[in-house]
């Protein structure tokens, strides 16, 4: 990769790059040079590997960088495929390369400058909505305008069940009237049949009567319209811009026995369920530091255990009645 005239001339106001390798401070001419990248194992799942390059820690300080040469350079310095939306005759909206870049940053992962230079890049060439990163099927990450994003679609079910479910409060339950289980006991073997210990609230004993009814004693939405509910919440709160429900073209999202049915980009599947190969030591700050988890052990048996002045009695017998065969204490029938 080469600089032009216009970035040679800049290249003497500032061009830091501080630690993109380890520590290594980086000439002027770092982003002319091709970063060396030590080979990482493969996870087996190619848009993971991608994402575990893209967590190297960068140090860095740019001014007035080409948009090309800073992509370009975070694609060589990481090892991870880039596939970048640019502004071309064939393409109408999309990234400048010749959009100048400053930024400074200090100990932050790959992704998340590739994140900061998004934000910063954004002008009239990428459209109304800006611009962010996804993943494509082979592995690469691919950034730029949403609009141009937009045309990797995919459709994925979402399971909400759980998210549905209402657990009721029962308002009416039945009293539990302890007097008329003792009286009821103190009184067997006289014949007749025993009341129930259960007192309804309209005060018939039985349990008989009206059930709940539900939260606080109504009923409650259907689970259709909770349902509709928690579509309406995600289509204001996650992308708002490209749902079709809003009037855009990018996703649509439907609702059908228990599942949401969505097709969109990938970028929205990941503002809505993130991707199961994350990697999770990655997924805060200072996490990565962490040795692992700390653990207590206890190797002695809990039967081993005693309570000074307590001795274990067995027992025999917790109830009375004809059945058994165990005397009543003191030897008497």
């Amino acid at each position: 990769m080469r600089l032009d005239a216009s970035m040679k001339r800049v290249a003497s106001a500032t061009i830091l790059a501080l630690g993109l390798a380890a520590g290594t401070l980086v000439t002027p001419s770092a982003l002319a040079q091709s970063p060396s990248v030590t080979a990482s194992p493969s996870t087996g799942n190619p848009q993971r590997d991608t994402l575990l390059k893209l967590m190297k820690p960068v140090t860095i300080e740019l001014k007035d960088q080409r948009l090309e040469d800073v992509i370009k350079f975070v694609g060589e310095l990481t090892g991870a495929e880039i596939d970048a939306m640019w502004l071309s005759d064939r393409e109408q909206i999309g990234m400048d390369p010749e959009f100048q870049i400053s930024l400074k940053a200090n100990n932050i992962a790959a992704l998340a400058l590739l994140e900061r230079v998004l934000d910063m890049a954004t002008s009239d060439t990428t459209g109304a909505h800006g611009m962010t990163w996804q993943m494509s099927d082979g592995g690469a990450l691919q950034i730029g305008p949403r609009e141009r994003l937009n045309k990797f679609r995919r459709v994925e079910i979402y399971d909400i069940n759980d998210m549905l479910m209402v657990i009721p409060e029962f308002t009416d339950a039945p009293q539990f009237d302890l007097n008329n289980v003792l009286q009821s006991q103190n009184g067997r073997g006289g014949g007749g049949s025993a009341q129930s210990p259960f007192t309804n609230a309209n005060g018939n004993r039985g349990g008989q009567g009206q059930p709940g009814t539900g939260v606080n004693g109504q009923q409650g939405a259907t689970k259709a319209e909770r349902a509709e509910e928690l579509k309406n919440l995600i289509i204001a709160l996650v992308e708002p811009d490209q749902w079709v429900e809003n009037g855009y073209e990018a996703a649509s999202i439907r609702y059908y026995q228990n599942v949401f049915i969505v097709n969109g980009p990938d970028y929205v599947h990941r503002a809505l369920d993130g991707y199961t190969y994350w990697p999770k030591r990655y997924t805060t700050f200072g996490v990565a530091q962490n040795t692992g988890r700390r653990y207590v052990t206890l190797t002695a048996p809990v039967s081993s255990s005693k309570i000074n002045g307590i001795t274990q009695t067995p027992v025999t017998a917790v109830a009375g009645g004809s059945g058994g065969a165990t005397p009543p204490p003191g030897g008497g029938r």
